[in-house]
């Protein structure tokens, strides 16, 4: 069976709003889980609808081995700051380097993130995800409705995989369509 490393890091940006996302935003995210990491990470999405749960849910229906890394979620806002995506964005890498070597990676993402140093937050974690798995490592990652995707997102990832509803009650379902 397949050894999987799975992580996640969401945020929906308008950069409109008029307050940023600090690290404290994905640290107290009433609604989602706050900062899991490794084993609490699958313990944490246990029964929720997000593409995670629902990826987690398939891949070990299969017997795959899961090698959870660190899940983020802050409620929309604007810019996310640099502390906080090179933080998360950090802790997600060094996972991923730990869990090596791997037959496949996934990431829930939200395909929107725009931080204080980058307009596609989202291409620039894939871009540093691939460095470290090379070319030859299936990157596929789920991906909200409203994404933004870039060719920076699809040069990186294998596949992407989006809701198709809205309201969104499919987002567990699209973690099984990506597994």
């Amino acid at each position: 069976m397949a050894r999987i490393a799975i992580s996640g890091f969401q945020h929906e940006t308008n950069t409109f709003a008029p307050l940023r996302a600090d690290l404290s935003a994905f640290q107290n995210c009433p609604a989602y889980p706050r900062l899991p990491r490794g084993e609490a990470l699958i313990e944490a999405m246990q029964g929720l609808n997000l593409p995670i749960a629902g990826f987690i849910e398939a891949a070990l229906a299969g017997g795959h081995r899961l090698c959870p890394g660190t899940w983020a979620m802050a409620t929309p806002s604007a810019q996310v700051s640099d502390e906080a995506f090179e933080t998360i964005a950090g802790r997600i890498l060094e996972d991923l380097a730990a869990a090596l070597p791997v037959d496949a990676v996934y990431l829930c993402l939200h395909g929107a993130m725009v931080t204080d140093s980058h307009q596609d937050g989202e291409g620039e974690l894939l871009r540093r995800v691939r460095a470290i798995i090379g070319p030859g490592v299936p990157l596929v990652v789920s991906l909200d409705l409203h994404a933004n995707v870039t060719s920076a997102m699809h040069g990186h990832a294998d596949a992407m995989v989006a809701y198709r509803t809205y309201p969104h009650v499919d987002m567990a379902l699209t973690g099984r369509r990506a597994f």
